[in-house]
């Protein structure tokens, strides 16, 4: 019994000092070629402060618009006073003709045309319900959305104002009665958690993470040494563990240096708790170095490998429904995406900026046990079956 107890302490032992000597191999890497830090760290961080400067302003303002005014009436000038004294909106050109106009759109000189139609004040006067029309650059649907949205404030309002004029002039109606007919029911409504809509609250939580791990998974999927030669079955699993843990440790630097460059550079609202944000950009971090691990156990040539791990990581805002919502996709996709390991990061750390909660923290925390775990397997399975392999091979040959 105590023979026993002794041969599994020595175990763990060993296994301790494997995965120390993995971590120290990796470390050793990083004096000997500094780029894997610059990759795997610097040059994410970097990208994602760049990013946040860019999308710093965070709405889209200031869309540039082209008016034709067929009518050129007091009212037809007082709407393009709406619009050029908006700040959504910046007048760039009046032209002569709706042809002139499709010009300026074919080109992008501008994302918005107005048109304003012939006799538009007389056929007002007459309730006649004379039509603006508006054209937008779809090839844009960012602005488009902004665009049309602003648009249709201005519009309502000018509509519901000259109803309310006629009602007064033809109805001898009081302001408040004219109103009241006019707008016979009202609308209140309001937009939780974003309510000056800024794109950078809603992009930047998780595209940030998005911009480090592809930076963790290239630097990662390096890591497996095919030319370490013949080692004990128990010591690989230290051997692994070393290189996921040290990987994963230069991820979360990352993740988290990331969210706090938010919450404190760029000043997007943290309404969340800050712990649970740190465990869950460790466990993305040790579940996409472990995914990482795995395709370097499996895939001898570095250079698929890289293909093939950027593949894997780089357009997980959209394969998750981070910025593309998933219920617009398939089914199947749907079911699919739950297997990513951003999916069960993206919309939980939007949540804690925005929301302060997140639900069902822990089915989260599970699959990026379980995920990495399974990683481990993987990564062990391929490291002894790959040799094996080959060797049947050069029998065969033989």
């Amino acid at each position: 019994m105590r023979r026993v107890q002794g041969e599994g302490s020595d175990q763990m032992y060993e296994s301790y000092i494997n995965i120390y000597e993995s971590i120290k191999e990796e470390y050793l890497k990083i004096k000997i070629d500094p780029l894997i830090i610059i990759i795997g760290l610097i040059i994410p961080i970097l990208v994602n402060l760049l990013v946040g400067w860019e999308l710093s302003k965070g709405v889209i303002n200031h869309i540039p618009i082209a008016v034709v005014d067929y009518d050129n009436s007091a009212l037809s000038r007082q709407i393009i006073k709406y619009f050029s004294t908006n700040d959504s909106f910046e007048l760039k050109y009046y032209v002569e003709s709706q042809e002139a106009l499709q010009t300026l759109l074919d080109t992008s000189k501008v994302k918005v045309g107005m048109v304003i139609p012939k006799n538009f004040s007389g056929d007002v006067t007459s309730l006649n319900s004379p039509s603006i029309l508006m054209l937008y650059d779809g090839s844009h649907m960012s602005i488009t959305s902004v665009a049309k949205g602003k648009a249709s404030e201005i519009l309502l309002t000018v509509r519901t104002g000259a109803s309310i004029k006629q009602l007064e002039g033809r109805l001898n109606m009081t302001e408040e009665e004219a109103y009241n007919t006019a707008m016979p029911i009202s609308f209140e409504t309001r937009t939780l958690y974003n309510p000056t809509k800024n794109f950078s609250y809603f992009m930047m939580p998780g595209y940030g993470t998005i911009i480090c791990q592809s930076g963790i998974g290239l630097t990662a999927v390096l890591c497996i040494n095919f030319l370490m030669g013949t080692t004990k079955k128990r010591n690989m699993l230290g051997y692994t563990l070393g290189k996921i843990i040290f990987y994963g440790v230069l991820g979360s630097i990352a993740f988290i240096t990331n969210i706090l460059a938010q919450i404190y550079v760029f000043r997007i609202p943290f309404r969340g708790s800050l712990i649970t944000a740190v465990i869950l950009s460790i466990l993305l971090s040790l579940s996409v170095s472990a995914l990482s691990v795995a395709v370097s156990a499996w895939i001898k040539n570095r250079v698929i490998a890289i293909v093939v791990i950027g593949l894997m990581l780089i357009p997980n805002s959209i394969m998750v429904g981070y910025t593309w919502p998933l219920l617009s996709m398939l089914p199947f996709y749907q079911k699919f995406a739950t297997i990513i390991p951003f999916y069960h990061y993206g919309d939980n750390i939007r949540n804690l900026f925005l929301k302060g909660s997140v639900e069902n923290i822990g089915v989260d925390i599970t699959f990026f046990i379980l995920f990495t775990i399974a990683m481990i397997m993987i990564t062990l399975a391929g490291i002894y079956i790959l040799p094996y392999i080959k060797s049947k091979e050069v029998g065969t040959n033989e």
